[in-house]
């Protein structure tokens, strides 16, 4: 049996209440990572704003990574570019310590469509050094993670052109990145992840290897209900899918992580038995935890944690025996 994640006592973490600097429907999807300096658990949240009816992110600041000690009173990253339009929406944090950088990925959303684009930064509380690098990817494209460090001179990317997700590797952040690559998740019919998957959080590196968490749906017909699973990749070749969860770790089950009522944020044609999602973007180490952030619901940021070394021996037993799911 794999290690269970257990929900915070405190959840939801962010509420859209809490967003001090526009009315908010949804504060969700939220990217992680741990402040280099103070050791805080920084997320940069997705805020719908009811105003404008479009995203922007906003950067919240914990030190226990489950209670929030602060908003900031204005957005991290704001429409400003003809590709964020209709939207900044759905980070995704690296600390790449050999760039002494912070790089995030993001979907900017205008006419042309969801684009998979980069911010970097040497400091995420520093928002007059954020640097956009515009869309990296040719098409629609969303669900992008950097892996932490290089691979064989190469930074390592996972990204998903509809509706699997793929690997690529890149000499450069700066260059225009593959739209195709090695498959490594996809679909499978009669699953939880009936319909498509994507990336969540970028990859912690583990005696085991690569490992992450990623979210499935289920078809519209079915609910399109989203839920998280964990899959690990091989150190040296994370081309190579060691583990992918055969059943979801976390599925929409808490009461926050499931809507009824009407939200401008979504399409409810989509979701014909409620909003019930659970959508990871945010995997840090905090102590002797693993802690997941998730969006819920479309609505609010969650978390769960997990002891790492109960996670790593379940999973590791688990490779050993060939248990594990069909990653494609």
């Amino acid at each position: 049996m794999i290690a269970p994640l257990e929900r915070f006592a405190a959840n939801p973490v962010v509420s859209p209440s809490q967003i001090p600097f526009t009315h908010a429907s949804g504060s969700f999807n939220p990217g992680a990572t741990i402040d280099r300096t103070s050791g805080r658990v920084i997320l940069l949240v997705r805020v719908f704003e009811n105003d404008t009816r479009r995203s922007c992110l906003a950067l919240a600041l914990s030190s226990d990574g489950e209670h929030i000690d602060e908003i900031l009173d204005r957005p991290a990253v704001s429409r400003q570019e003809p590709y964020e339009e209709w939207g900044v929406e759905d980070a995704r944090i690296t600390w790449l310590e050999e760039d002494s950088c912070y790089a995030i990925t993001y979907t900017g959303y205008s006419p042309e469509g969801p684009r998979v684009c980069l911010i970097t930064t040497p400091d995420l509380l520093a928002l007059e050094t954020y640097r956009r690098h515009g869309p990296r990817i040719a098409g629609e494209n969303k669900n992008c993670v950097i892996f932490p460090e290089k691979i064989d001179g190469s930074y390592v990317i996972l990204h998903r052109p509809m509706p699997r997700a793929e690997c690529v590797r890149v000499k450069s952040l700066e260059s225009e990145w593959p739209a195709h690559g090695v498959p490594l998740l996809g679909p499978r019919p009669g699953t939880w992840r009936s319909s498509r998957v994507g990336a969540g959080a970028p990859p912690i590196k583990t005696r085991l290897g690569w490992l992450f968490p990623f979210h499935g749906a289920t078809s519209i017909e079915e609910g399109n209900v989203y839920s998280m699973g964990w899959c690990v990749l091989d150190a040296k070749n994370p081309e190579t899918v060691l583990y992918v969860s055969d059943s979801p770790p976390l599925s929409p089950e808490a009461s926050y992580e499931i809507e009824h009522k009407q939200i401008p944020q979504v399409d409810h044609a989509n979701f014909i038995t409620g909003v019930r999602v659970v959508f990871p973007q945010g995997f840090v180490e905090k102590g002797e935890d693993f802690i997941v952030y998730y969006g819920a619901a479309d609505v609010s940021v969650a978390g769960a944690r997990v002891n790492k070394t109960a996670l790593i021996d379940s999973l590791e037993q688990a490779i050993a025996l060939g248990e594990g799911g069909i990653p494609l």
